[in-house]
């Protein structure tokens, strides 16, 4: 761990970036052993948090914005990102008139009859979710992983990737060209590719620079929203979610960073904690919606 600890010390994205590559490296060996062994998941998951969870806590004193302190507008934000969520969900699986009428009628949101959905369902999830199966196979262990779930994603997930996302990549690529400039000097330590670099123009400036990354993280302090940081930002956000999510993501992006802006503008400096709160409560509030409704698309 003394090695591993002198690598997170020496750069300022690794701490803040590996507990996420670590959860989503997670992600396959979840998947498939759901499929395999259902039984199996709470177990992994268990071990995937943990992994996760150990990071963050161990490397706490190299990430001063990570709290978990609160802020009133979290609640309105987390709530409408939700909703929001779930309504575009609906549009983007072509069953949005099926479900509202649905609900205005006050039927079950669940097991909607794609035959009577007039657009098509391109998105629509069709196949029973992992949890769905395993619930109904052992309540016991589907309830616990339905427990471990709802703790994951309301408390854990939103921590790490909250660091990730709203406070590395929004700052460390807060600029294009020296995003562009930083992409050059990564590129340069490649084989091959390095060796033709380094005799152009472009990447003779780009060696003279300083790690240009780590640079534009420390110029830039957290709260700070760039467009190009919110672009790149976002579009990291948005790919490991389904299509189907993609405008939900772009609006809560928005939502979000407004949120990390508002509390963390001039002297106030609330850190990553009002986000976090925000994000919670809207996985917590998707878990509630899952439970209650029986549509599990959201899960």
């Amino acid at each position: 761990m003394e090695l591993v600890d002198e690598w997170m010390s020496s750069n300022p994205w690794h701490p803040r970036m590996l507990p996420f590559l670590i959860y989503i490296t997670f992600i396959p060996a979840v998947v498939y052993l759901q499929e395999w062994q259902p039984a199996s998941y709470p177990v992994v998951y268990v071990v995937q948090c943990a992994v996760v969870g150990y990071l963050l806590w161990r490397y706490r004193r190299l990430l001063p914005e990570l709290n978990v302190k609160f802020h009133w507008m979290s609640v309105p934000i987390g709530a409408i990102v939700c909703v929001a969520w779930i309504m575009i969900g609906w549009a983007m699986a072509g069953e949005f008139q099926a479900r509202w009428d649905a609900m205005v009628a006050g039927e079950p949101l669940a097991g909607i009859e794609y035959s009577s959905v007039n657009e098509t369902p391109r998105f629509a999830t069709t196949e029973p979710p992992a949890l769905q199966t395993l619930l109904k196979s052992s309540l016991a262990i589907g309830w616990t992983a339905m427990f471990l779930r709802l703790l994951g994603m309301s408390i854990l997930v939103p921590l790490f990737e909250e660091l990730f996302i709203r406070s590395l990549l929004l700052r460390g690529l807060s600029n294009m060209r020296r995003t562009w400039t930083g992409m050059l000097q990564i590129l340069q330590d490649m084989p091959a590719i390095g060796d033709m670099l380094i005799h152009t123009k472009a990447g003779i400036s780009a060696s003279e620079q300083p790690p240009m990354f780590s640079k534009m993280f420390t110029d830039t302090r957290l709260g700070h929203i760039s467009l190009w940081g919110f672009i790149a930002s976002t579009f990291v956000f948005t790919i490991h979610h389904s299509v189907r999510d993609y405008p939900a993501c772009f609006l809560c992006a928005a939502l979000y960073c407004g949120l990390l802006w508002i509390t963390n503008y001039r002297d106030r400096q609330l850190g990553i904690g009002p986000v976090v709160w925000a994000h919670g409560i809207t996985n917590a509030l998707l878990w509630v919606y899952t439970v209650y409704t029986g549509d599990w698309q959201f899960l």
